[in-house]
């Protein structure tokens, strides 16, 4: 990793978060110095942290799962950087001493002088910062910094974790910066609170990350919106035909089109109005979705995008695609018209917040998840969850790992035999005591019926209980030790189990001619010997 080095007018090097694009006034790492970065993202909070790592000097990282942070360090950072584990109940018992003794425990390293220290605080630890904490917490640190001459980085991950960021900027006297991320899908934006440099200090900056193979940033101007251009055409509705029963009366601000690209057209010189379209099985979902992300991108926030689910075709992925490319709102099947205006007339006036993804296309790629379905080896599930997570970023589909605990001495192919899957990107596998299924594109709560409507039989008659996890920290967890124990040979492949239970399975064709019929025996491995088939006769009924 390339770190840019710069020299301010006082003489003391410093450092920077490397990304390409962040303005060198800006972001600037001193030694003797307290930073804090929030991140609603674990997995992106650690990358940001990481892209703080100094590159002339040592770099000390404690965390929970330090090994999350070595994983995606190059073998140059590496080289550099030592990680070491912050034990739970170390710290919430010690509390403002957990500091000081990992600063004692530290000095004894050679290069710690000078060196980059990132400690991680996950959600639960960062719940238990209060106002009295924090401040006690900055003073220590603060001459603990000074006295080593080390930059220290407090990274504090969770969605809850960034309710604490208004105790740590009422103490900004005794830190040197605060920035918090926010990440949603494949947007990462990057808001410096406060950031001191050898200039003087930088406050409110925003910029848009990317963490793709060349980390880069682009800083997002601020600009005044003139709100009343759009007032003109605010209550303007325009909406395709095809939605609207015979005879409908409509107010004088509806306006009827004839398809949806004659809405589409419309909506280009109406910046402020609504506009309906429909999804039916005439029409390309990726087409719609694609033309939906122009609109809004070539229209602005305050275009509302209305899209009625016609005939059903729209399932929980195609809704967050669409929603994820800049629609407002989708509307289901057998919304009526009447409620249909309501619903209009309700999101009038809204302004649409959500930050575009880049390309749409890589979003349109990522909408239906991997290709595998069925049973897998451990290992090859473990990388299909870690594909499909991956691709979920990009779409904001959900998917959920469901653990379940087979009854004692009961063994995994008996039920895993029982299993019955069609659609892509829901798979499954097995360890010694469990079954772990992987379902895209599916909720918490609609796990009981999937379940019923994958097994067989009754769940309760094989598995004991089942846990479903939802959360990447969780699911990550439970995949890495799934692969540890299939790299060490302790977990079984069913895979030709299954597959000889498959064939044993398989219902017999019958071939009819006339009044004669034969079966074609397809019930036997490609291995045995074919059997001759036998004659029926066909008896009339009389």
């Amino acid at each position: 990793m390339v770190i840019r080095r710069l020299y301010c007018k006082t003489g003391l090097n410093v450092h920077k978060l490397n990304f390409l694009g962040i303005q060198n006034e800006q972001a600037e790492i001193t030694k003797s110095a307290t930073y804090v970065m929030f991140a609603n993202s674990e997995e992106f909070g650690i990358e940001l942290a990481l892209r703080s790592l100094d590159g002339q000097h040592n770099n000390f990282v404690i965390s929970q799962e330090p090994g999350r942070f070595l994983t995606k360090t190059d073998g140059q950072s590496q080289a550099r950087c030592q990680a070491f584990t912050l034990d739970h109940t170390f710290f919430v018992d010690n509390q403002l001493n957990a500091i000081s003794q990992i600063f004692e425990e530290l000095s004894f390293y050679s290069g710690f002088r000078n060196s980059h220290i990132i400690v991680h605080f996950s959600e639960t630890l960062a719940a238990r910062f209060d106002e009295n904490f924090v401040k006690k917490l900055l003073k220590k640190t603060k001459r603990l910094s000074d006295k080593y001459k080390t930059s220290l980085v407090f990274l504090m991950t969770g969605k809850s974790a960034l309710e604490k960021l208004t105790h740590f900027v009422k103490y900004s006297a005794l830190l040197d910066g605060v920035a918090h991320l926010n990440s949603h899908l494949m947007n990462h934006a990057l808001i410096f609170d406060f950031w001191r440099h050898s200039h003087g200090v930088c406050s409110k900056v925003k910029y848009q990350l990317s963490f793709d193979d060349s980390p880069s940033a682009q800083l997002e101007q601020q600009q005044d919106e003139e709100n009343a251009f759009y007032q003109q055409n605010l209550e303007q509705v325009f909406i395709a035909k095809e939605l609207l029963p015979s005879e409908t009366k409509l107010p004088p601000n509806y306006h009827v089109c004839d398809d949806n690209q004659s809405v589409l057209e419309k909506a280009k010189t109406n910046k402020g109005a609504t506009v309906v379209l429909y999804a039916s099985r005439d029409v390309e979902k990726a087409q719609l979705a694609a033309q939906c992300y122009k609109l809004r991108e070539l229209c602005g926030p305050w275009l509302k995008i209305v899209i009625k689910n016609k005939d059903g075709v729209l399932r929980h992925h195609d809704e967050c695609v669409f929603l994820t490319l800049g629609v407002n709102l989708i509307l289901h099947t057998t919304t009526d018209i009447s409620r249909l205006m309501s619903q209009v007339q309700a999101l009038q006036g809204v302004k649409f917040a959500r930050v575009l993804p880049k390309d749409y296309k890589a979003v349109l790629a990522h909408a239906n998840g991997v290709e595998e379905k069925g049973y897998l080896t451990p290992t090859h599930f473990t990388d299909a969850v870690k594909k499909q997570r991956a691709s979920s970023l990009s779409t904001g589909v959900s998917g959920v790992l469901v653990v379940l605990d087979l009854i004692k001495g009961l063994d995994p192919i008996d039920a895993l035999r029982l299993f019955s899957v069609k659609r892509n990107g829901d798979f499954y596998t097995a360890n010694r005591n469990q079954v772990l299924l992987y379902l895209h594109g599916c909720r918490e709560n609609d796990v009981t019926n999937a379940l019923e409507r994958l097994f067989r039989l009754a769940i309760s008659e094989f598995f004991t209980a089942h846990s479903i996890y939802s959360q990447d920290l969780y699911i990550e967890d439970i995949c890495r030790n799934l692969k540890r124990d299939d790299e060490n040979k302790e977990l079984e492949d069913y895979s030709i189990g299954l597959l000889e239970s498959a064939v044993e399975e398989q219902v017999p064709t019958m071939s009819t001619s006339g009044r004669t019929s034969s079966i074609n025996d397809i019930s036997r491995l490609p291995t045995r010997k074919p059997c001759t088939p036998y004659t029926l006769t066909l008896v009339d009924s009389e």
